[in-house]
């Protein structure tokens, strides 16, 4: 009678714990909300770290010590509409003839940015963020 007893008890716990409804999540805020901060890439593929700011401008920087210090590599205005991300650097690299803009598709969360190149990116040292995923860490 116990033996018999538990397995209706152990068929109910499993029953009520996969039948009931995930609770629902809130929305996914927008892009041009999630990307403000600050992200790096991890080695092996650099320290490298990218700034996002609410006023649509970046800057990269070697790594959060040269962000400490304000010492930026390059700098330049985004755009963000949907999953497409524009930059358009202005000083440093990349901010020189047809290389001064490159669009990526991006997949933005509160961990994180994912790069896919969505057409040419005439900036070699740029391109390389392509396929990557940075890390938030502000």
């Amino acid at each position: 009678m116990y033996d018999g007893a538990m397995r209706v008890l152990l068929a109910c716990s499993i029953l009520a714990a996969c039948g009931g409804k995930p609770a629902p999540q809130p929305p996914k805020a927008p892009n041009n909300e999630l990307i403000v901060g600050s992200f790096e890439r991890h080695p092996p593929d650099g320290t490298q770290v990218l700034a996002f700011r609410g006023d649509g401008s970046f800057e990269l920087f070697h790594d959060r010590a040269a962000q400490d210090k304000g010492d930026a590599a390059s700098s330049g205005h985004f755009t963000i509409e949907a999953d497409q991300l524009t930059f358009t650097n202005e000083k440093g690299l990349c901010a020189d003839g047809p290389a001064k803009t490159a669009t990526y598709k991006v997949v933005v969360s509160k961990l994180g940015i994912h790069f896919t190149k969505a057409g040419d990116d005439g900036c070699d040292r740029r391109a390389t963020i392509d396929g990557q995923t940075w890390h938030r860490f502000k």
